[in-house]
C-alpha cells in the first residue's frame, strides 16, 4: 500500500494514540489502531481516501456506531465507536432501524448510496459500544479478504516515537512429551535490567541452566513520546548462538485467526498483565502465520554442560529496537524436567475430536482444533460451595472442566442430563461458578431433560434455574 493514498481520519485532535494494532487483549488480538480525541466527543471524523460507504452498523456493544468505507485500491476503511453520523447517514440508519423495527443494526448500502472524498467529514467522533473512554478505533482491511492491516508499520499513520521496547521478565520453562501431550516444568523467572537505552541484560550474571528442552517467554511492552500508554510489540527474533531461530510479527491478521493470540502469548501471566507476555514458541496446535522464522517450533535443545548464548531483538511498530542477550548452560541430565501423564488419564487430542462424561449428569464434547495443544483432561465434581440468592434454584452439583488457565481457541460444549420440575424448564441455564462460589450466567437451551451449552473457557458449571 501507499501510505500517501490515506488521509489523517481525525480532524482538530493533538495526534496521539491510546493503542496500536495487534495488541494482546481478552482472546483477541486488537484489529486497529486507537486515535486519543483529546477525552472528549465530537471531533470531526473523515474518510481517508475517496471511495463509499459499504456498510453502516449500530449496536450498543463491539464497535457501537460504525462505519466502512470501500475505496478503489482494493481496501475498507472502518470508523468505530462514533457518536453520531453525517446527516444523510444517519437518516437512513433511523429509517432502517424503524424499518426492521430492531435496535441493533448492521446495513449494507450501494456504491452510489453515499459517495465520499478524501477528507470529506462523515461523522463524529464517541464512545459508543464497547468503549472505555472517548477514542476512534480506526483499521484498514483488505476490502477482498477482510485481513486488517497494522497501518502503523506500514507507515500509513507515523506516531512520534523515539522510545526504544521495554523489557521487564524473561521467563523459562522446559517441555517434555508423554502419550503425546506436551508437559511444562513451572516457570523460572529472571529479573532484567536496562544497560543502555536499548540494551537489557538479566541480573543474574552467571549462565542460566536450562534442560535438555525448553522455550523463553518474554514479557515486554512499548511506549511512545507524550502518552503514558502502553503498546504491544510488533516484531520479536529469537537467535541461539547468533542464529535466528523463531520471529514473531504481526503486519496484519484475517479475523479467524484473532484468538490466536492465546498461544502467540503465555495465556496464564497474559490474562492478568497489561505488558506483552511473548512465547518464544509454537504451540503443538498453534498457527505458523505469525512466525516468519521458526526452528524446531522455537524449542532450544541443550546438552549436559554445553553453553550457548540466546539473545532477543524487540522492535515496535515504529521501528525502535530492544536487545536482550544472555549465556545459557545445559543442567545435569538427572536435574532436567520429566513430565508425567498418569496411566489413566484421559487424553483430549487437539487434532480429534473427542466427547467425555461423568457420572449421568455431565458430558462434554471438545471438537478438534479447540485446543492449542492436547491435555490430560482435568474433570470432576467440584465440591465448591455454591452461593446463590433466592431467585436462582440450583439443580446439578458442580462440575470441573479441567483448568481456566487452559485457554481455547473454539468454544466446547457442555452438556446437562437432568430431571427439571416443568415450571422451572423456562429459566433454566448453565452457571459458570466462581471459586468463590459466586454464580454467571453462561446461557445454554434446555430441551428433552437435557440442556446443551457453548462456553469458550474451561471452568466451573453447573445447572440452576434463574427465576
Amino acid at each position: 500500500m501507499d501510505p500517501a493514498y490515506y488521509d489523517y481520519p481525525l480532524r482538530n485532535v493533538a495526534g496521539y494514540y491510546s493503542a496500536n494494532f495487534g495488541e494482546m487483549r481478552p482472546n483477541h488480538f486488537h484489529a486497529g489502531t486507537d486515535f486519543k480525541t483529546d477525552g472528549v466527543e465530537g471531533k470531526p471524523v473523515v474518510a481517508v481516501a475517496d471511495g463509499y460507504v459499504s456498510r453502516v452498523s449500530q449496536s450498543p456493544t463491539g464497535y457501537g456506531l460504525a462505519l466502512y468505507v470501500t475505496h478503489p485500491n482494493g481496501t475498507t476503511s472502518v470508523y468505530g465507536h462514533l457518536s453520531r453520523f453525517r446527516k444523510d447517514i444517519a437518516d437512513f440508519v433511523f429509517s432502517e432501524r424503524h424499518r426492521l423495527k430492531q435496535s441493533r443494526v448492521d446495513l449494507y448500502c450501494q456504491a452510489d448510496q453515499f459517495p465520499v472524498k478524501r477528507g470529506e467529514e462523515i461523522a463524529r467522533s464517541g464512545n459508543t459500544g464497547s468503549s472505555q473512554g472517548p477514542h476512534l478505533h480506526f483499521e484498514i482491511r483488505d476490502a477482498k479478504t477482510q485481513k486488517t492491516l497494522n497501518i502503523i508499520s506500514q507507515g500509513i499513520v507515523t506516531p512520534k516515537d523515539d522510545i526504544s521496547p521495554y523489557i521487564m521478565k524473561v521467563h523459562y520453562v522446559e517441555v517434555d512429551t508423554v502419550r503425546g501431550v506436551p508437559c511444562h516444568s513451572k516457570l523460572a523467572t529472571y529479573a532484567v535490567h536496562k544497560a543502555d537505552a536499548n540494551t537489557y541484560r538479566t541480573a543474574q550474571k552467571s549462565p542460566i541452566k536450562v534442560g535438555r528442552k525448553g522455550y523463553f517467554i518474554i514479557e515486554t511492552s512499548d511506549r511512545k513520546n507524550d502518552v503514558a500508554n502502553t503498546y504491544g510489540v510488533y516484531n520479536m527474533v529469537a537467535k541461539l548462538d547468533g542464529k535466528a531461530i523463531f520471529e514473531y510479527r504481526n503486519d496484519g491478521f484475517p479475523f479467524d485467526l484473532s484468538r490466536y493470540c492465546n498461544a502467540v502469548s503465555h495465556y496464564p501471566i497474559q490474562r492478568r498483565s497489561r505488558n506483552e507476555v511473548m512465547r518464544a514458541a509454537m504451540l503443538q496446535g498453534g498457527t505458523k502465520y505469525f512466525y516468519p522464522t521458526l526452528v524446531n517450533h522455537g524449542v532450544v535443545t541443550t546438552a549436559e554442560g554445553e553453553e550457548r548464548k540466546m539473545e532477543f531483538v524487540i522492535t515496535d511498530d515504529c521501528g525502535n529496537t530492544s536487545t536482550l542477550a544472555f549465556d545459557i548452560v545445559g543442567k545435569s541430565n538427572d536435574a532436567c524436567f520429566k513430565g508425567e501423564v498418569a496411566e489413566d488419564a484421559t487424553i483430549v487430542e487437539y487434532n480429534r475430536d473427542f466427547a467425555h462424561k461423568v457420572d449421568d449428569v455431565l458430558s462434554v464434547v471438545i471438537a478438534k482444533g479447540s485446543l492449542y495443544e492436547s491435555i490430560a483432561l482435568d474433570i470432576e465434581r467440584s465440591d465448591v460451595a455454591i452461593k446463590a440468592d433466592s431467585t436462582i434454584k440450583v439443580l446439578s452439583p458442580a462440575y470441573r472442566i479441567h483448568d481456566d488457565n487452559t485457554p481455547l481457541q473454539k468454544s466446547i460444549g457442555p452438556v446437562f442430563t437432568q430431571d427439571v420440575e416443568e415450571r422451572l424448564q423456562p429459566y433454566t441455564v448453565m452457571a459458570s461458578v466462581s471459586s468463590g462460589g459466586y454464580l454467571y450466567y453462561s446461557g445454554g437451551r434446555y430441551r428433552h431433560n437435557r440442556l446443551t451449552a457453548r462456553t469458550s473457557s474451561f471452568g466451573t458449571f453447573c445447572l440452576v434455574a434463574d427465576m
